[in-house]
């Protein structure tokens, strides 16, 4: 690998369970699951010991309680994930190297190209980065190496939990080729029985494919897959696009409605929370969208693929925003365009294509004249702008002190893509079914 790029793929090991496992020890011999309380709700991470069982990700909460007694589920903490995944990041950064791309909040792809010499070999550099995270957080990462991004995604697995594993282009027709397609990176069940369809079973079927064929039937992804399959790909690792993309807020209902006003209302507590993340991390989005999913038949047994299936619709603004009436007008408006009428069984909301509010827009001056009308503020923002005004409010910023408090409080967060959140809606419903009763 010398004349190479070296790139890691680091993939925390089960992360939010392990999260809540670190911060309390005393769970780390239980069958512990994260996933909200409701027994339609499916489990996001379940630690090792839940995979003893067969429980994994994906499935139903009731099905994970029929395969072991003692499941233990904890609710959703997207601001530990957040605080462990800020950590990890921060080690491999001050002390490895700063070429990181974060994939996912549990995830990141690491040029260690002109780092990795000075622990002799890629191995050895690799093991003393998870060992660093280990002893600074208590979470185990599994490490993928190769000379690009794909070959090192494609055999991180191989050693799980905690465990290092290379993978070189000379040695894919021995290890990647035999495997089924569908083990692929961005091979879902979808693309996978397209390619099954035209007798494409395995990775050296797909990589000795004819590329026009590949192209015909999958298009431009269809060449990059090729590619991969050849052992070829992006060695690129973009440190620049570590920003959030999009924040949303959704939950699965333990129950199921088609009751308008009760669904206005989820409309406005969801866009209401997604309002309330995104100030606090100074973005604003253009871009708002609804998510539903519908009732299945009850005596339609449970399947993954089908699962995934939800409702979207979306709908962009010229102005980015991030004001609660705005994003709540917006997104019911969605929701009326895609809603079939039949009872809802999830439902959410998301402000995508994200910019920076601070630094995207003009310093004001407090003595400007009109600045009412400059600013374009509403009635109540002009009330909440002059009580700040006279009580002196610690909401008033300079503005570079309103940078430094933006670069602090967004710290945390710096690193992710996407920031979404499946909420324990516990509290939520039994508001909502109260006010049902009056």
């Amino acid at each position: 690998m010398n004349k190479s790029k070296v790139i890691f793929l680091l993939d925390m090991d089960a992360f939010y369970a392990s999260c809540h496992i670190a911060q309390n020890p005393n769970l780390k011999d239980k069958v512990v699951v994260v996933a909200s309380p409701n027994r339609r709700a499916i489990i996001t991470t379940a630690s090792y010991k839940a995979r003893s069982f067969g429980i994994k990700a994906g499935m139903p909460l009731f099905k994970a309680e029929e395969l072991c007694k003692d499941v233990y589920q904890i609710d959703s903490d997207f601001a530990l994930y957040i605080k462990y995944s800020q950590m990890v990041f921060d080690i491999i950064y001050k002390n490895f190297s700063k070429k990181i791309e974060v994939a996912s909040i549990d995830e990141c792809y690491i040029d260690v190209t002109h780092v990795w010499k000075k622990y002799k070999t890629v191995k050895n550099c690799a093991t003393v980065l998870k060992d660093l995270i280990y002893k600074e957080t208590g979470l185990t990462c599994s490490i993928g190496i190769s000379v690009n991004k794909f070959l090192a995604k494609s055999c991180v697995d191989f050693n799980k939990p905690n465990g290092v594993s290379i993978l070189l282009p000379d040695k894919i027709k021995e290890v990647l080729w035999p495997m089924p397609v569908k083990e692929m990176f961005m091979v879902g069940s979808a693309t996978e029985e397209i390619l099954n369809n035209n007798e494409i079973y395995t990775i050296q079927d797909l990589a000795k494919s004819d590329v026009n064929k590949i192209y015909k039937i999958l298009g431009k992804r269809g060449l990059t897959l090729f590619l991969w399959a050849n052992g070829g790909g992006d060695n690129n690792v973009e440190s620049d696009e570590n920003e959030f993309r999009s924040i949303g807020n959704e939950f699965t209902l333990n129950y199921t409605t088609a009751d308008i006003d009760e669904i206005e209302e989820m409309i406005y507590e969801l866009s209401l929370k997604v309002c309330d993340r995104a100030k606090k991390r100074f973005l604003k989005g253009k871009t708002i969208s609804i998510v539903l999913k519908y009732e299945k038949n009850k005596d339609t047994t449970f399947n993954k693929k089908e699962h995934k299936k939800h409702r979207n619709h979306q709908s962009s603004l010229e102005i980015p925003t991030n004001e609660h009436e705005v994003v709540y007008s917006v997104a019911k408006k969605c929701f009326y365009d895609v809603w079939t009428g039949d009872p809802i069984l999830l439902i959410g909301v998301r402000l995508a294509n994200m910019i920076d509010d601070i630094n995207d827009k003009k310093q004001l001056k407090i003595e400007d004249i009109n600045l009412y009308e400059r600013v374009n503020l509403n009635d109540i923002q002009k009330i909440i702008y002059d009580l700040e005004l006279k009580f002196g409010n610690k909401n008033i910023f300079t503005g570079d002190k309103l940078i430094k408090y933006n670069q602090k409080n967004r710290g945390q967060s710096k690193y992710l893509e996407d920031d979404d959140v499946h909420l324990s809606n516990k509290q939520v419903i039994e508001k909502w079914k109260t006010k049902k009763k009056d």
